[in-house]
Parts: C-alpha cells; sequence; structure tokens
C-alpha cells in the first residue's frame, strides 16, 4: 500500500516523495525578519549586558559628568555598529541570498545586497547610523516608561528585547526608501529606453538571378 505524500518522513522510494519537514514550509520573508530581529537582540545582550567584557560599566553612569556620559554613549554606538556590521554582513546576508528565489525575492528586505569587503564597509557606516538612533529612541522610550526593563539598562540606550523589535522598524523604513528609491530608478530608465526611437534597418532588395 502506498503511503500518502502527507504522511511520508524521508524518501519513499514507492513513491518518489520526500516530506519537507517543519522549517522549510516557513516563508523566506518570515525567517529573515526572525534573523534580524535576533541579530540585533542577541548583540546587544552579548555585547552590552552580558556574556562578553567589552569594558562597559554602567554602575558609575549616574554620577557620571556630561562628557563622560557622551563618550559612554559613543563607545555603545561603536560597538553595536561594529558587532551588528560583522554579523549581518558575514552571516545574515549569507542566510538571505540562500533563501532568495524566483518566486522569494526576499533581497528586497536586505539593505546592502553586494558582496566584498567593501559590503562590510558600507555595513558598518549603516549599522553605526542605525544604532545611534536606536540609541537614543532606546533611551527616550526607557525614560517614558514604555519598555518592559528585563536588565535595568533601558535608560542607558539598551534592552535587547526591545532593540530588536524597534531595529525591524528603522531597519524596515531604510529598506523601503531604497526599495521606492531602485524602483524610481528603473522606472526611469525604462521610460528613457522607450522613448528613444526604434532603428531602422534598410535592406538591400534582393536581386533575381
Amino acid at each position: 500500500m502506498k503511503k500518502k505524500k502527507t504522511e511520508i518522513d524521508e524518501f519513499d522510494p514507492e513513491t518518489g516523495y520526500i516530506k519537507k519537514d517543519f522549517l522549510s514550509k516557513i516563508p523566506a520573508w518570515v525567517a529573515v525578519i526572525f534573523l534580524k530581529y535576533w541579530a540585533a537582540a542577541a548583540v546587544v545582550f552579548f555585547l552590552t549586558i552580558g556574556g562578553l567584557d567589552v569594558g562597559l560599566d554602567y554602575s558609575t553612569m549616574d554620577t557620571m559628568t556630561v562628557a563622560q556620559v557622551a563618550s559612554q554613549s559613543m563607545k555603545i554606538v561603536i560597538i553595536l555598529a561594529l558587532g551588528m556590521s560583522l554579523l549581518f554582513n558575514y552571516a545574515i546576508k549569507q542566510v538571505v541570498f540562500m533563501l532568495h528565489s524566483r518566486t522569494s525575492n526576499v533581497k528586497i528586505l536586505y539593505l546592502i545586497n553586494m558582496r566584498g569587503f567593501l559590503a562590510f564597509v558600507l555595513h558598518f557606516v549603516y549599522m553605526l547610523a542605525v544604532s545611534l538612533i536606536m540609541y537614543f529612541l532606546i533611551t527616550w522610550l526607557g525614560y517614558k516608561g514604555m519598555i518592559v526593563n528585563f536588565f535595568g539598562n533601558t535608560n542607558y540606550g539598551i534592552e535587547p528585547f526591545s532593540y530588536g523589535f524597534w531595529f525591524l522598524i528603522v531597519d524596515g523604513i531604510f529598506v523601503l526608501l531604497k526599495d521606492i528609491i531602485v524602483l524610481i530608478v528603473y522606472r526611469i530608465q525604462y521610460n528613457i529606453q522607450m522613448k528613444k526611437p526604434i532603428p531602422v534597418i534598410n535592406q538591400e532588395p534582393v536581386k533575381e538571378a
């Protein structure tokens, strides 16, 4: 008796079907968004709160001068930008490229779709700008009490879960702007191409023998 396609959990030589596992059923765009959230939250947690000692001390921030707070804040922003650019350029981007296909154009969900060292430089510049925006955004939301304070660092511009969520929004805005600009450029190029006169090929009449 042949098994139904939906009941097969591995290759069946009788039917020739392979049942896809659970992860393969997840839409590619959902996987990309989740990976972005996880990457942003993980970088914030491991580099600024726990796991790795990168020289950040929050115990004296309430007694620091304005210059010291600014210096500490810029250190946090640069560390996050470096960590995010490394993780996104060398890991998340590669997964996006693997998930991309004709039927699932997930590259539109990613800002920098290029390879090489220049891609890392662009990632760092982009993540530096995003990290700066995120730092002030999380700090402001923390003072307004609009963030669940699991680690007690919302007033310092860091909180992993909220950072990941708001990173998706900020990054989504930049990606949307990029896609709109690309669409406009393509539309302009198409209109210019369509307005060009079609060359007429003059063929000499074939002489009869």
